[in-house]
């Protein structure tokens, strides 16, 4: 049977709306949402919530927001049994704000408790992993520990590279990677092409395949999401729904791809349920949707094969 492994940073999340459309360097009405949040830790509980099995390594600070933290992965049926407590360094925090219409304007990640994390004992449990299993983590990491975790897994890899400051991290690696799932401007960090239209992100494409990663899946916002697994390329469009926050909606995308992968689904399908559960996180105040569940996801992934407009990509 499948493990699950997600290995990465969770942080307390403080996301800010503004009323109305952001001023730059001047003091915006607006709403302030606490969440429990990080990359890592978002795909995990989205995980949990549509039915998989979860094991989550990360670091928790011992102080209160730390213990908040581990209470959050507890109450969401997270294995936290290789978590490690870390004395002496405060909370991860990320900060976001967000313009009237939910769009992330700019954000601030401390994410330096992740740097404490003791990458030999991960290394031990990656290490005892099956070829069949799944291993996700992001870019939260270090190079350090980057480099020593996907050396040491047996099972198949599955990487966010989180931002275009840290996306670059990854190009190192990219030949252990079976599935890479950066936004666009992420994938034109890590590649340097920033050529526009149709011959641009076929490029950007072949770029990951040739350069060793099993499958590329590049999420576009609006303009959905461009793929390819071998000779398989498609273009999906988005769905129509509204959105209260965007924060966290390509954590939830990973997780719905990860469903997919776990439930032997075609790479088609998979990207369904990919769009299918960033639709659901788009629909939420939250980082990771409370309400989500399998039957949820099922739904979504219904209305996805009808809505969406799939095109074969001929390179």
């Amino acid at each position: 049977m499948k493990k699950l492994y997600v290995v990465g940073g969770a942080n307390l999340d403080i996301v800010a709306q503004s009323d109305e459309a952001l001023i730059s360097h001047d003091s915006n009405p607006g709403k302030v949402h606490y969440s429990v949040g990080g990359v890592s830790h978002n795909v995990a509980v989205n995980l949990a919530r549509i039915g998989c099995n979860v094991s989550y390594i990360t670091a928790f600070s011992t102080d209160s927001f730390g213990q908040r933290i581990k209470e959050d992965c507890i109450n969401s049926n997270l294995d936290i049994t290789h978590c490690q407590d870390i004395d002496d360094c405060s909370t991860s925090l990320y900060i976001a704000i967000c313009d009237n219409d939910g769009d992330m304007n700019v954000a601030i990640a401390d994410m330096e408790l992740l740097n404490h994390l003791d990458v030999d004992k991960v290394v031990k449990v990656l290490e005892n992993t099956d070829e069949d299993d799944l291993i996700v983590l992001d870019t939260n990491l270090n190079d350090d520990q980057l480099d020593r975790m996907t050396a040491a897994a047996k099972g198949k890899i599955y990487v966010d590279p989180i931002s275009t400051t840290k996306a670059r991290k990854i190009k190192p690696y990219l030949n252990r990677i079976e599935m890479l799932k950066p936004n666009l401007l992420e994938a034109q960090e890590i590649t340097g092409i920033h050529s526009e239209g149709f011959n641009g992100y076929v490029d950007l494409l072949d770029y990951f395949i040739n350069n060793g990663v099993k499958s590329i899946v590049i999420s576009m916002g609006s303009d959905g999401v461009i793929a390819r697994k071998g000779e398989e390329c498609y273009h999906i469009s988005a769905m129509n729904v509204e959105v209260v926050n965007t924060t966290g909606a390509g954590d939830a995308f990973m997780a719905g791809y990860i469903y997919g992968e776990l439930h032997d689904c075609s790479f088609l399908d998979s990207l369904r349920f990919a769009i299918s559960n960033s639709c659901i996180a788009l629909m939420s105040a939250d980082s990771a949707n409370q309400f989500n569940s399998e039957n949820l996801l099922k739904e979504m992934y219904s209305r996805a094969v009808k809505e969406t407009v799939v095109t074969c990509i001929k390179r």
